[in-house]
């Protein structure tokens, strides 16, 4: 083995990889964007736990506020009927109804049981409130009221794979479509087809609408068997319309496909594919709601994450799956994935026009 001829197959690869800019963003560039990012939303995301009351003016009631505050509680006194629109819309972790019984007072806890984790900590906070302000303001011998526990959505049954399992088909069923789309339209590209296709009467919208429903026809298919499998196999909790799930998970699908077809115009090779994951899938799957709730992260990731299309679809797919809602409930989330996948094939068919010109 000569070592001279190892060192001068190193020094071709290190000058050929020098000469790639995108080679070379995805290897430092990339690694420093996604860890800021991490650092932005764990130290900017806000962690305090969002509680609505409803109570009259009492002392006791009041002493019971003042406790759940200093247990890093945000407490926002409403009506009851506005408390509970509040959890059921996602605005608050719960909701704590107080009503005067005798020289203590009863109490009503609303959760939502499709977030089976906050509504734990929710319990767990309130409960030690409830033993604080008893032990401070009841007269001994009294024991304080438990409360009574009420799911306005889910239900005690739903765990945390229910809860992840909305996000986790949206995002499978975007990366892997989005990767197969992606892959095989640049082969077609570098095998020729798409310029044998160019030079004849074919017109280039109608390219791409072949190219699209060709690539949808697998995509509709692993959307069915993802839904199917999840829901039958792995026993997921669902409330809502079975069709209806697979409805939005095919459009998110037809949105991958068309942002496959789109950026594979910008590659010259599979790595260079591969390269737009990072931009592509990892800033989705931190700031769409998989990893941490939207309304946590920092202000302006917030504005981000509702640009995304799978921060709309997993808000869908969750509200469906957990909550129960129909399609007149998610007309704006519809849309805005139809809006997203007509874009993105109006951008596919520029950039095919501009490439062959």
């Amino acid at each position: 083995m000569s070592w001279q001829r190892v060192l001068a197959i190193t020094i071709r690869i290190i000058r050929q990889i020098r000469r790639d800019r995108r080679t070379l963003a995805l290897i430092f560039l990339a690694p420093i964007v996604i860890l800021s990012l991490l650092g932005y939303v764990y130290r900017g995301s806000s962690r305090t736990i969002t509680l609505a009351v409803t109570a009259p003016a009492n002392p006791l009631a009041d002493a019971l506020v003042d406790t759940l505050s200093s247990l890093a509680v945000q407490v926002e006194r409403l009506p009851r009927d506005e408390a509970l629109a509040r959890v059921r819309s996602g605005g608050v972790a719960g909701a704590l109804v107080l009503e005067p019984a005798g020289a203590t007072f009863a109490l009503q806890l609303y959760l939502d049981g499709s977030q089976p984790g906050r509504a734990r900590q929710v319990l767990a906070v309130v409960n030690q409130a409830v033993m604080r302000t008893a032990i401070e303001r009841l007269p001994p011998g009294l024991a304080p009221a438990q409360p009574e526990i009420v799911y306005v959505a889910g239900s005690p049954q739903f765990d945390e794979l229910d809860t992840f399992a909305p996000v986790f088909i949206g995002f499978f069923a975007f990366f892997f479509v989005f990767l197969l789309t992606s892959v095989s339209f640049l082969r077609e590209r570098l095998q020729g087809s798409i310029e044998r296709l160019i030079v004849s009467p074919l017109d280039r919208a109608e390219i791409v609408l072949g190219y699209m429903f060709g690539f949808s026809f697998y995509a509709l298919i692993q959307s069915i068997v993802m839904v199917l499998f999840t829901v039958y196999v792995l026993r997921i909790h669902t409330v809502g319309a079975l069709w209806l799930i697979i409805v939005l998970t095919v459009i998110l699908t037809l949105g991958a496909v068309n942002l496959g077809i789109f950026l594979s115009t910008f590659a010259r090779t599979e790595l260079q594919v591969v390269q737009f994951i990072p931009l592509v899938i990892t800033l989705q799957g931190l700031l769409s709601g998989i990893i941490w709730p939207v309304e946590t992260l920092p202000r302006p990731l917030q504005w981000i994450a509702r640009v995304l299309p799978l921060t709309w679809a997993n808000d869908a797919l969750r509200a469906v799956m957990l909550r129960g809602h129909g399609l007149g409930d998610l007309l704006l989330h519809v849309l805005i994935l139809v809006a997203f996948a007509t874009l993105m094939l109006l951008l596919a068919m520029s950039t095919l026009r501009r490439e062959v010109a």
